[in-house]
């Protein structure tokens, strides 16, 4: 037999414990995930941009990758995340982008 390795009993009890949670023996922290719904990415970018190329030139997100998040195509924890700071100061967003270079 093998050693085994601290990083495969991690993996190990990661599994042990996954499984008791799914039979409902533990229970684990969660959070969940609103959807984040097209209209709202929409009302999003109508609030700081007049069209999604502006809102490209402005924050640097493709406009053909906004217009496919309004049409409702998913949108992934790290947008939602940059979406919702544009949402609350867009100003700082800009200027953090301007600042980088």
């Amino acid at each position: 037999m093998t050693k085994r390795t601290k990083l495969g009993l991690e993996i190990e009890a990661g599994l042990r414990e996954a499984i008791a949670w799914k039979r409902g023996e533990i229970a684990l922290p969660v959070r969940i995930v609103d959807p984040f719904p097209a209209a709202r990415v929409k009302a999003i970018r109508k609030a700081v941009a007049k069209s999604p190329k502006e809102f490209e030139h402005r924050f640097g997100v493709p406009a053909r990758t906004l217009e496919g998040w309004e049409q409702g195509r998913r949108v992934d924890v790290a947008a939602r995340v940059l979406l919702t700071v544009i949402q609350h100061n867009p100003d700082a967003v800009a200027r953090a982008l301007e600042e980088a270079g």
